[in-house]
Order: C-alpha cells, then structure tokens, then sequence
C-alpha cells in the first residue's frame, strides 16, 4: 500500500509540475509553441487572430528545382544576424508541406528588424505567414508552406538588435 500512495503522490506532483509554465534556470519562462499545420483552420477558431503574409519574391527556376525568397521587415543601423537555421526534407512522393519556425525557440532574443527565407522546391507555390510575435518585437514564429513538392529546404535568417 505504502508503494502505491508513494506512486500517486509522484504522479499527482508531475500533473502539478506539468501544469505550470516552464522556467529556465535564469527565471525566464519558457513560451510554449502551438505547431500549426493548417494557417486557415488555425485563424478561423482564435477570432481577432492578424495573420501577416511575408512578402514573396518572384521564384528563380533551375534544373526543374524553384528558389522562393520571402521576407518581412527591414534592415536597420545598427541591427545584425541574431540566428539562422536550416533544413533539408525529401519525400517519396509530392505532398504539402508545412513547418513552423520559431525565433527564439524559447526565452526572449533580440528585437526582430528583418526575415529572410530561402526556400527550393519542386515549384513556387507556397506562402509564409506570422503566427506570433513579430517586428518590433523580442520573437516570431511563421508558418513556411509549399504546394505539391517532393523536395524542400529553407534556410531562415533572422535580423535584430540586442
């Protein structure tokens, strides 16, 4: 009897535990991430929701493979590379595909003054759009789409001040 009340107890202390906001060792809270797969699902139930398209540049076709730049924003004096990141995703056959980015990944970075994504597909259609945050402030997360490919990369670039 005594293992079992000693079992419940811990499980009980990890709902508790799992129920409040994780903090990092420095006391910063960690912002939880909601991974949207569907843009226009996701803004018909949270009304009110200001869903901002990046701007999409003409796409540059080579070897039957298309390079698809998106941005938002712009530079500033005084403002640098504050992160970057990239992945590469093949596929079998063509599919949709949608990744969310997210700077910073957790905590609070620098204030976002420019995003730039490079995307390779199979053609251009696509589109990128902020979920959260944004210019103007410490984080942002976009949701980067493609249409019927079976190759995908990115490459993301993120701009701030410190």
């Amino acid at each position: 009897m005594c293992k079992l009340s000693l079992c419940l107890v811990v499980a009980l202390f990890g709902c508790l535990v799992a129920a409040s906001p994780a903090r990092q060792l420095d006391g910063t809270t960690v912002r939880e991430i909601t991974v949207v797969k569907d843009v226009r699902s996701f803004a018909a139930t949270r009304p009110g929701l200001k869903i901002q398209r990046l701007a999409k540049q003409p796409a540059i076709a080579r070897g039957g493979v298309e390079s698809v730049r998106y941005t938002l924003g712009s530079r500033t004096t005084g403002d640098g590379l504050v992160a970057q990141g990239a992945d590469v995703f093949s596929y079998p056959s063509s599919q949709d595909v949608s990744v969310q980015l997210t700077y910073p990944e957790e905590g609070a970075g620098a204030i976002v003054t420019y995003v730039e994504l490079i995307c390779t597909q199979d053609n251009s259609e696509g589109n990128a759009y902020v979920v959260a945050g944004g210019i103007g402030q410490r984080f942002i997360s976009i949701i980067l789409e493609a249409s019927q490919t079976r190759n995908f990369s990115y490459q993301a670039q993120y701009y701030g001040q410190k």
